[in-house]
């Protein structure tokens, strides 16, 4: 700032002294009617004038010069810097494409890594659904087994309820063995997607929806075609298939015909399931079928779903196989009254394998001298499934 204001004075005083020398030459020039030229002395006055505002200008600008770069830069060196500014412009869009085209990858990459976690997760919850269906027949496998071995210690225990027992072990490990493959498959179906293999069962269910009644004709295709297209897009993301626009669901035009028909102007609404009609692999069109179901209200919440006295089960003496024996007759009883199956293990629902000991305990608590009644946690549709509690009744002794 000090050079700045000493700058300031030193041109102030330098124009004022060559100012002051122009007036006094040209006054001389004037007075003494001298001439430069041949010209006429006022001329030669104009002419020294003129000089003098030359050699402030001239002064000034060499003295900026000197005294400050940038002045330099501006009289000299201003095409270099607008040279070396359009270059460095240049690879600074260089650099921004160059960053763009990492950000585009990056996106396409995370993308991918997204696709990969879904499909990985919708296999894990499957193997999880798997892995607690097998839990589920291991306790049941235990209960058996612990009514076996009293049975079998029980000198009164009459042969055919040991044959019984060992027909309901033997059932119950075909079970297990099957839950086992069936853990197998989902695992090579985990390394399947890795690959670019993916399996689906025939008969499987791969999605359902209930849709609303009184629906036209057109309504009714046009819902239809939306589920067959949700269910393509579901598979597409399965299969790994990056092509938005592939038509993988495939379906007979008279399998379509016949479920609007079931479908349009129905007085209640319908649960529609889209059914693998055979094995489903990657690079292969997947044929399905559909199961169409009234989605009607079977059991209420808080309903008294099934009772029955442990008494009707007195064939069985052990308390373990009464419960369980329970527990499939409700299994029947929902199914008879409109609730859908499993279509893998043909049950409704199942009672958490913890629930199911501390049942075990309380009807052994009470000799077996008790009523079970299975109540609805919720409501109950056509889909399913049944979740229930177990109430237990103690009966008077007699």
């Amino acid at each position: 700032m000090f050079i700045g204001i000493a700058m300031f004075f030193i041109l102030m005083l330098m124009g004022g002294i060559i100012a002051f020398l122009g007036d006094k030459i040209g006054s001389k020039v004037g007075k003494k009617r001298l001439t430069l030229f041949g010209l006429r002395p006022r001329y030669t006055s104009v002419i020294v004038t003129i000089i003098s505002g030359v050699l402030i200008s001239f002064l000034t600008i060499a003295v900026l010069a000197v005294l400050n770069e940038n002045v330099r830069v501006a009289l000299f060196g201003l095409s270099k810097l607008r040279t070396e500014m359009s270059d460095l412009n240049s690879q600074i869009a260089g650099k921004n494409q160059e960053l763009a085209s990492g950000k585009q990858l990056l996106d396409q990459r995370t993308q991918e890594y997204n696709d990969m976690n879904r499909k990985a997760q919708g296999i894990t919850q499957e193997l999880e659904q798997t892995e607690q269906q097998k839990n589920y027949m291991q306790t049941q496998l235990q209960v058996v087994q612990n009514a076996y071995d009293q049975a079998q210690k029980d000198v009164n225990a009459s042969a055919e309820e040991i044959q019984q027992l060992e027909q309901t072990r033997k059932e119950l490990n075909e079970n297990i063995k099957r839950l086992d493959e069936e853990k197998t498959d989902l695992i090579t179906n985990i390394t399947a997607i890795r690959e670019g293999t993916v399996l689906f069962r025939a008969g499987q269910i791969i999605s359902s929806a209930v849709v609303d009644e009184n629906m036209s004709r057109d309504d009714a295709a046009h819902v239809l075609a939306s589920i067959l297209n949700d269910t393509n897009t579901t598979l597409r993301e399965k299969l790994n298939v990056q092509d938005k626009n592939a038509i993988i669901v495939r379906v007979t035009q008279d399998a379509f015909n016949q479920a609007v028909e079931q479908i349009k102007q129905s007085p209640k609404k319908k649960l529609i399931r889209i059914e693998a009609a055979g094995n489903i692999i990657v690079g292969e069109p997947a044929f399905v079928t559909f199961e169409i179901h009234d989605n009607n209200l079977v059991f209420k919440k808080g309903e008294a779903i099934f009772s029955a006295d442990m008494d009707q089960y007195e064939k069985y003496k052990n308390d373990d196989l009464k419960v369980l024996h329970f527990l499939k007759d409700l299994n029947r009883y929902a199914t008879e009254h409109g609730v859908l199956p499993d279509p893998i293990t043909g049950n409704v629902g199942q009672l958490d394998g913890q629930e199911l000991m501390e049942t075990i305990q309380k009807v052994k608590a009470l000799n077996g001298r008790c009523i079970l009644t299975a109540v609805a946690k919720q409501d109950i549709y056509t889909q399913g499934p049944v979740t229930i509690d177990v109430q237990i009744t103690g009966k008077e002794k007699t």
